[in-house]
């Protein structure tokens, strides 16, 4: 029986060619293309089944990091693979935290994407061995375009997506082998940089960001 493949990505051609790729091989089917995170909630709570899903962390309506959050939570045993420009170390820490089963790079070798697409199939994980701390670049997502207007760490962005997905301090503690205390004392510079009091404040904050 064919493994059932899903793919999230916004762009179209990305999405297209992926599947061209691994429909080469006989043993996969991609069951259904998503333009948004929103889509594959949808998919999964309408009682939709996969064997993988290939997922882009920057999309509009409900990115990555929170699609992940929500399976974490609502559908664990979906086996996720990121797919995505974002190249920071914490960025793949913190998908592997949330449950991600691999994480490689838009401008990976062909092999590798199937190499990780087999391994997680097969019950493993593929994480690059290498990923590279960047300075964000203008034109590289939204959280990084955060990063540089705000002045935040990687650190403080990772904790700033937890937050929006309603993690309490303790949780964000777990979830980056942080102490509490370290955790709140991100979060007091945190509402410093952004100049906000609260989570309230925060959330309004991000609401009025342009999605890039």
């Amino acid at each position: 029986m064919s493994k059932r493949i899903l793919i999230a990505d916004d762009h179209e051609l990305f999405s297209s060619g992926l599947e061209s790729l691994l429909c080469k091989n006989p043993d996969y089917l991609v069951v259904s293309h998503f333009k948004n995170g929103k889509e594959v909630q949808t998919f999964f709570d309408k009682e939709g089944n996969a064997d993988l899903l290939v997922l882009d962390l920057n999309m509009p309506v409900m990115d990555g990091i929170q699609l992940l959050t929500y399976l974490q939570r609502n559908h664990p045993l979906v086996k996720v693979l990121i797919v995505s420009m974002h190249q920071t170390e914490s960025s793949v820490h913190l998908c592997k935290r949330l449950g991600a089963k691999g994480f490689i790079t838009k401008d990976s070798h062909l092999n590798i994407l199937l190499n990780g697409v087999e391994r997680i199939l097969e019950g493993g994980e593929y994480f690059q061995d290498v990923f590279r701390e960047v300075n964000p670049e203008p034109g590289s997502g939204f959280y990084e375009k955060l990063m540089i207007e705000y002045n935040l760490t990687n650190r403080e962005v990772d904790i700033i997506q937890l937050i929006l997905n309603q993690y309490e301090s303790n949780e964000i503690a777990e979830k980056l082998f942080l102490s509490p205390l370290t955790v709140k004392t991100h979060r007091k510079n945190i509402f410093r940089k952004l100049g906000v009091r609260n989570l309230t404040g925060l959330v309004a904050l991000m609401k009025e960001q342009p999605r890039f």
